[in-house]
């Protein structure tokens, strides 16, 4: 016999599954059939345990379980779990009804009643059983053959502003799963092959981005004194409204800092564009303009930061090259070869496999990305007082980058948003892995 439900825990903390309770619900009838059935109609009815159920009274059976679900585990019921409710001869009743009562880390019980044999996708929220709770979670219903699945998630958000806030300050960055966006700077109205983003600096940061690529032109090819540096998308403007310019998203971000000072921001610089401006003409505007006068803002050196020495700055990836003349700022990101399946460079570890001649090869770049996971996921990160001496520790390894993104200017079906639709969808199996971008 086929099991009856599956019961997964989607939230970050441990779920424990109290007790499984079956009755048939008089207030539901087969033709109203649903996933959740609506014998409460107000999700936030606080009642007994045991329904009044009347003349059905006899169909009710309870079993207490108390399996503790840890995150992304899963507890299948199998149909002896709980017997079948005693059947009732001449009964417009639906299908039994499931009633799950779970608790939370914090003692906090709730309940969900589920109609397992619901051919349609649902969701409602757990109905609390005691007043003014602190958490609220959401069953979400799949009627995924053979067995239905009912997932938990937690249904309170996560403060992404302040992600970094707990994690320890011994952590070397190339440990930390860090979110980036690939040319942050293009999301103003744009040619659809030259824009990449749909929300500003600004909210990607207070979403959780902490990598930023930007692109940018020095709009004087000769002049240091003057500090504009046009936003550029290879060799097109990112905006049919008008000239961008870098100053804003440094505001942007150094705002965000202020406000969030447990965070960091890598920022990776790179000239592009049609100007006959230099690396060494835009080093130099970026080191008298942004880099010494705000030397309390950036971390410049070039080795991979501990998150206490990078709280509240922005981090110099540098994609732009130096003179050796002139003070070596960043992390040196300037030799990685171009469109890299897997690269090793300094302090960085690529893929950026980025011309997707053909939406055929969409497939490749997904394998390219799911393939630098499990490579990013299988370092040991040396973290100072755990795996490595506290005073002297072993060096960090290299920052895993792993460029989700691709395009082909000359194939409608490869453009950005194009490709992002694909990844967007989950294109691999696996989430994202520890020191990865």
């Amino acid at each position: 016999m086929a099991p009856l439900l599956i019961l997964r825990n989607l939230t970050s903390n441990d779920i424990i599954i109290k007790s499984l309770e079956r009755f048939e619900d008089p207030n539901t009838k087969q033709s109203k059939a649903t996933a959740f059935p609506s014998a409460i109609k107000n999700a936030q009815t606080i009642a007994p345990s045991a329904p009044e159920l009347g003349l059905h009274v006899q169909t009710f059976k309870r079993r207490d379980v108390d399996v503790t679900l840890a995150p992304f585990e899963s507890y299948t019921l199998q149909p002896q779990t709980i017997e079948e409710p005693n059947p009732k001869p001449s009964s417009t009743l639906s299908s039994t009804t499931l009633r799950v009562t779970i608790e939370d880390e914090e003692r906090q019980r709730f309940r969900i009643d589920t109609n397992p044999t619901y051919t349609q996708k649902g969701s409602r929220t757990f109905t609390p059983l005691a007043p003014n709770p602190s958490n609220s979670y959401t069953a979400l219903y799949h009627p995924t053959a053979p067995t239905a699945h009912l997932i938990i998630h937690a249904h309170h958000l996560p403060n992404y502003a302040k992600w970094m806030q707990s994690l320890p300050d011994t952590l070397p960055l190339s440990a930390i799963s860090i979110p980036g966006t690939h040319n942050s700077h293009t999301h103003y109205r744009a040619l659809p092959s030259v824009r990449c983003q749909v929300v500003d600096i600004k909210t990607q940061l207070e979403n959780g981005i902490r990598f930023l690529d930007i692109r940018v032109q020095p709009a004087s090819a000769t002049d240091t004194s003057k500090r504009d540096l046009y936003l550029v998308h290879g060799a097109f403007p990112i905006s049919l409204t008008g000239a961008k310019y870098l100053d804003p998203i440094l505001t942007a971000c150094y705002s965000f800092l202020e406000q969030n000072p447990s965070e960091t921001v890598l920022v990776s610089l790179k000239r592009e564009g049609v100007g006959s401006a230099t690396d060494a003409h835009l080093a130099a505007i970026l080191e008298e303009h942004y880099f010494a006068p705000s030397p309390e803002k950036w971390y410049t050196g070039a080795h991979i930061p501990y998150l206490q020495t990078v709280r509240g700055k922005l981090v110099l990836v540098r994609r732009y090259d130096i003179p050796s003349a002139q003070t070596q700022r960043g992390l040196d990101a300037t030799d990685w070869p171009h469109n890299a399946t897997h690269a090793l460079h300094g302090p960085f570890c690529v893929q950026d496999y980025c011309e997707i001649m053909h939406p055929g090869a969409i497939p490749d770049k997904l394998s390219h990305v799911n393939a630098h996971l499990v490579r990013a996921a299988s370092v040991t990160h040396f973290i100072p007082g755990l795996n490595t001496d506290a005073t002297n520790p072993i060096p960090s390894g290299p920052l895993y980058l792993n460029f989700c993104s691709g395009s082909n200017f000359f194939r409608v079906g490869t453009w950005p948003e194009r490709i992002a639709k694909v990844v967007n969808r989950g294109g691999w199996r696996s989430g994202f892995a520890r020191g990865t971008i």
